[in-house]
């Protein structure tokens, strides 16, 4: 069903829908409703569940006692388009071809995406915040260097950038309150159906709760299942004052845990940390909100709730900022899924889990057959039943040295690496290695690489990581090189798997 078969409804800031006839009915829904909030730049030591001690996230607890948390979940590119690319995608970043931030994610190189999938299984599907997989501002900008005169000129003749047609660039998704890119999170505005800015009164989190409440309300009743992603922006940078939710910095002790991996001379200041927090507080209170909502609403007990983040921040560890890189603080993140009655509540598995596992292992606990081309894994099996998860290790890396553009050497350098439940091994484009044992080293301080010796697990590291790479279809190039996978408007026109054909 599409979008505009919905009637629209304006009402405190956000959307109520009405559900036309041809969904009314009395059928029993027999296939579970998915709701997948994953926010961003949410790393999981954040999480008092996952260890935070500086703010009190009693939702998200409460969410781990009543489901299945991983203390093994990856962002395995930890940068918010590729990891955005795994999700709908299951597939390598080298074969969808999101590699980077700002670029058109491909419909026709990736045809069953995660909306397509539970559309043809008579889902209805719907994406509500960030979507970041268009060029939006930045398409007219080149693929090497920032150019404000390009984007100046671009928004010129475009001013809604950030406005995402309905069709092949939605991935699948029908119903849509979402914007590509901007951080107005207390003067937010989204996108429906027409190239027109709808504003909120409230803070951006705050709007999108409400809005995935007003979309599942208007569905309850209609005998169809539903697949709603919900994307928060906040904590992503800026953090300043203005960027943050009333009232939150009060929330937020004066003095904070910092990581023992943090240098003395730490580039995070104080005062944006506490603001990062005061946004991760108000995520753990607005998901407290929806699954009231679903209790009180009676949709609790067939609906899957996945909570998740798209990667972490650095925040100082190991002297670094912001992401991209193969540190814990970067690539661990929350992952918690519930669904009553058939998750047994208060479960912890230690199954590596990335973002290409969402779509197989979401089409398993539904019963839905999983696309031929999906690199991830079900681990529906685990969800369930906390089987033991066969998989070892899994690839993990960063292919340009800027979020932005395809460059390399710069502040991001391009890395590969093995990522198992013990071990992070990292081999960088120059030719560099880091190895981590996280249960003798969890702050990853002690490079097992230094020192001349050649450790059994380094060699079978090694040899994995070119296993991955052929398996990957990765040849490891500089981030220069991926250039040339994309035109001047940074469509996708091939991947590690060949040629793009319209």
């Amino acid at each position: 069903m599409d979008r505009r078969e919905f009637i629209k409804i304006a009402a405190a800031g956000t959307s109520a829908l009405i559900i036309p006839a041809c969904l009314s009915g009395d059928q029993t829904q027999k296939k579970p409703n998915i709701i997948f909030v994953f926010d961003d730049q949410l790393r999981a030591d954040v999480c008092g569940v996952y260890g935070g001690k500086d703010i009190l996230t009693p939702n998200i607890n409460r969410l781990a006692s009543q489901g299945i948390k991983f203390t093994n979940a990856i962002s395995s590119c930890p940068l918010c388009t590729p990891y955005r690319g795994m999700l709908h995608t299951g597939r390598y970043p080298t074969h969808s071809g999101i590699l980077m931030n700002f670029v058109e994610a491909n419909h026709i190189q990736n045809p069953n995406c995660i909306a397509d999938v539970f559309n043809n299984a008579g889902y209805h599907t719907g994406f509500i915040g960030k979507w970041h997989l268009s060029s939006g501002w930045r398409r007219e900008e080149g693929l090497y260097e920032p150019d404000r005169a390009a984007v100046a000129a671009f928004r010129t003749k475009n001013p809604e950038t950030e406005y995402v047609l309905p069709g092949p660039g939605r991935l699948g998704y029908k119903h849509w309150e979402a914007f590509n890119f901007h951080v107005a999170f207390n003067n937010y505005w989204y996108y429906q159906d027409e190239s027109k800015k709808l504003y909120s009164e409230k803070y951006e989190t705050d709007t999108q709760i409400d809005q995935a409440i007003a979309y599942m309300e208007a569905l309850k009743n209609s005998g169809n299942p539903f697949l709603l992603t919900v994307a928060p922006h906040p904590p992503h940078p800026p953090f300043k004052p203005e960027y943050i939710p009333e009232g939150y910095l009060n929330k937020v002790p004066d003095q904070i845990h910092w990581s023992p991996n943090v240098p003395q001379d730490n580039p995070r200041k104080l005062i944006e940390m506490r603001y990062y927090l005061a946004m991760a507080k108000n995520m753990d209170d607005n998901l407290g909100r929806l699954m009231q909502y679903l209790d009180d609403s009676g949709l609790s007990n067939n609906t899957i709730l996945v909570f998740t983040s798209d990667h972490g921040e650095m925040h100082g560890s190991q002297g670094r900022l912001n992401k991209m890189v193969p540190y814990a603080e970067a690539m661990n993140i929350p992952l918690i899924i519930r669904w009553p009655r058939r998750i047994q509540a208060g479960q912890e598995s230690d199954a590596l889990f990335t973002a290409m596992d969402h779509l197989p292992s979401l089409c398993g606990l539904a019963g839905l057959s999983i696309p031929r081309e999906v690199d991830g894994c079900d681990l529906s099996g685990v969800i369930l039943n906390n089987n033991r998860d066969s998989r070892e290790e899994v690839l993990i890396g960063n292919y340009t040295s800027h979020w932005d553009f395809f460059q390399t050497g710069t502040q991001w350098p391009e890395w590969r690496g093995v990522k198992t439940k013990r071990y992070t091994y990292c081999q960088w484009l120059s030719g560099d290695e880091e190895l981590y044992d996280h249960i003798e080293d969890p702050y990853e301080m002690n490079n097992l690489v230094i020192g001349g010796k050649e450790l059994p697990i380094l060699k079978k590291m090694r040899q994995r990581l070119k296993d991955f790479l052929v398996t990957a279809h990765d040849d490891f190039l500089p981030g220069t090189a991926y250039a040339d996978w994309y035109d001047d408007l940074r469509n996708l026109q091939r991947t590690g798997l060949g040629k793009v054909f319209d």
